[in-house]
C-alpha cells in the first residue's frame, strides 16, 4: 500500500491512498528491490531541484502551508541534552513554541543535536497574534518562532547547568519536503538516527523519539493517524523501519 499527493490550490500537501504495489507485493511481503528503486529516482529527482550539498546550509524559506526536516545542533563540543530533564524540557517547549504554528510529524532528540519533521500551518491556521504581525513575511515570522523557542531552552538549559553564552548553532538548517516517498524514508532516517550514531542497537528502545508514541495507542502531540496512513499501517510502518537501514546515498540530502 502506497499513497501519492495531491496538491491543493492552496500549495499544501494532501494524500490519498492507492493500492499499489510499490513496497509490498500482492502477498503482503516487502520487495527490497523496489524500494531502491523508488530511493534511486527520489534521489535523483531532489539533485535536479538543487536540494543537494552544494547548498551548504539548506536555508529554504519558510512557508506556511509546507512540510520541512528542521535540523539543528549544539555549538562546539556542547550538549544539548545532558539528562532526561533536559529531553522532557525540550519537549515542553517545542509544545509551547511550535505546535501553535505547525503539526509535528516526527522527531529524534540525541545528546549534540535534534531532527524535527513538521508541517507548517497555514497563515489563516497561525495564533490571531501571530497572524497580527508580519503575515506579509511568513519566513521572517516562522524564523522568529524557531529563534524564539531556542533561546528560552538555551536560557533554561545555561540556568540548570551553570552555563552562559549560545548553545545552538545559528541558522538553523532546513529543507523543504515535498515528496511523499521521500518523506516516509526521512521519517524512517530520523528514528534510526540513534542507531546511526552509534547509541543504541535498537532505534525502538530510543526514549528520545517519536517512533514509539506513533506505534502507542496512548495520547500523544504527534500527527499520528497521518504518519501512520503514509506506511498504510502500523504493522507496515514496523516493517519498513526494520528492513530498510539508510544508504549512504540518501545522507547526501540529509542533515548530519
Amino acid at each position: 500500500m502506497a499513497f501519492a499527493p495531491e496538491r491543493s490550490r492552496d500549495n499544501r500537501l494532501r494524500y490519498k491512498i492507492e493500492f499499489s504495489n510499490s513496497y509490498f507485493n500482492l502477498s503482503g511481503f516487502f520487495q527490497p528491490e523496489r524500494f531502491a528503486q523508488i530511493i534511486f529516482v527520489v534521489l535523483h529527482k531532489r539533485k535536479d531541484m538543487n536540494h543537494n550539498t552544494n547548498n551548504v546550509n539548506k536555508l529554504e524559506r519558510l512557508i506556511p502551508g509546507n512540510t520541512y526536516h528542521i535540523f539543528n545542533k549544539a555549538i562546539g563540543t556542547d550538549k544539548l541534552f545532558i539528562g532526561d530533564k533536559d529531553y522532557s524540557f525540550f519537549l515542553k517547549k517545542l509544545d509551547r513554541f511550535i505546535l501553535p504554528v505547525a503539526d509535528i510529524l516526527s522527531y529524534c532528540l540525541i545528546p549534540n543535536h535534534f531532527h524535527l519533521l513538521i508541517d507548517f500551518k497555514e497563515i489563516e491556521e497561525l495564533p490571531t497574534k501571530l497572524q497580527k504581525q508580519n503575515t506579509d513575511n511568513p519566513d521572517l515570522l516562522l524564523s522568529k518562532v524557531f529563534s524564539n523557542f531556542f533561546n528560552s531552552y538555551s536560557k533554561s538549559f545555561n540556568k540548570a547547568h551553570d552555563r552562559e553564552g549560545r548553545l545552538f548553532l545559528y541558522p538553523f538548517k532546513r529543507i523543504i519536503v515535498e515528496d511523499d516517498e521521500y518523506l516516509v524514508s526521512l521519517i524512517n532516517y530520523i528514528h534510526r538516527n540513534p542507531v546511526h550514531h552509534g547509541l543504541t542497537k535498537l532505534f525502538s528502545e530510543w526514549k528520545y523519539s517519536s517512533y514509539n508514541a506513533t506505534l502507542s495507542g496512548k495520547p500523544t502531540k504527534i500527527k499520528r493517524d497521518f504518519v501512520l496512513s503514509l506506511f498504510g499501517s502500523k504493522g507496515e510502518m514496523i516493517t519498513f523501519h526494520k528492513e530498510n537501514s539508510f544508504s549512504p546515498e540518501m545522507e547526501k540530502y540529509v542533515f548530519e
